[in-house]
């Protein structure tokens, strides 16, 4: 499972760890397969470790006692569940883990963990870190449902994404406003699935998107968004927030 090790490695959690705090884990650990649409967790279930990701795509669902469900956010590779609830209290998930698309995860045991960071406290200092990482996530996601309009929530999401894909290029969304030019980004999953992450009606979403191109804010081609005017689409969600614009 040497490939399992390489790509441990690489994720937030195990970075700058010798392999040899987790080999033993890699080699008699399984990685179990989910198809899309299969449950990984429901609601309710104990949480007795953490699951990493290490291929494909799953949901946070929220469902209701009517079997409606909201899409609370999006997992992919590299990404942890669990961390936040295995020293909780009550260590029950408060939601159902689904399968986006096919996916690959190995699930590690509370008691396997600890040793691993009873071995190394480099270990410790990455979960922690991966905690802040998350409340910080929990925070943008509240910015985002927070915003008044099916217009702002749109372009906010849309704002974000584009931030994340700056920050590869060691570029912020600060400079981009800046200097403004055309960007395009991709939706991660399918329209349907991004307007249950912005909870609204998927019909909503796509009329909104429609009036934003005639606005002359974005352009759609498939799952790919070319923001032809950041400043304009920024610049309401900004003002709302009584904030300033950088200026051009």
């Amino acid at each position: 499972m040497k490939k399992l090790c390489d790509f441990l490695g690489m994720t937030s959690l195990f970075a700058g760890l010798d392999q040899a705090v987790y080999h033993e884990f890699c080699y008699s650990t399984n990685m179990k397969t989910f198809w899309k649409g299969e449950v990984i967790v429901n609601e309710g279930d104990p949480c007795t470790g953490i699951g990493i990701i290490i291929d494909g795509q799953v949901a946070r669902q929220k469902y209701s006692a009517s079997g409606e469900f909201s899409t609370l956010d999006l997992l992919g590779p590299g990404d942890i569940f669990g961390t936040t609830l295995i020293f909780s209290t009550r260590k029950k998930y408060p939601f159902t883990l689904e399968a986006v698309s096919h996916c690959k995860i190995v699930k590690m045991t509370r008691e396997v963990l600890l040793s691993m960071i009873s071995k190394n406290p480099q270990l410790l200092l990455n979960y922690m870190q991966q905690l802040s990482d998350r409340s910080t996530e929990q925070d943008k996601r509240i910015d985002l449902l927070s915003q008044k309009t099916l217009r702002l929530k749109i372009g906010h999401y849309l704002l974000q994404l584009l931030e994340e894909q700056l920050e590869d290029h060691d570029m912020s969304l600060e400079q981009a406003l800046r200097y403004p030019t055309t960007y395009a980004v991709e939706l991660p999953v399918s329209k349907e699935v991004v307007s249950r992450l912005l909870a609204m009606p998927r019909p909503s979403f796509s009329r909104e998107l429609i009036s934003m191109e005639k606005d002359g804010l974005i352009r759609v081609h498939g799952r790919v968004i070319w923001l032809l005017d950041i400043r304009s689409l920024a610049s309401e969600i900004v003002v709302d927030t009584e904030e300033e614009l950088p200026a051009g």
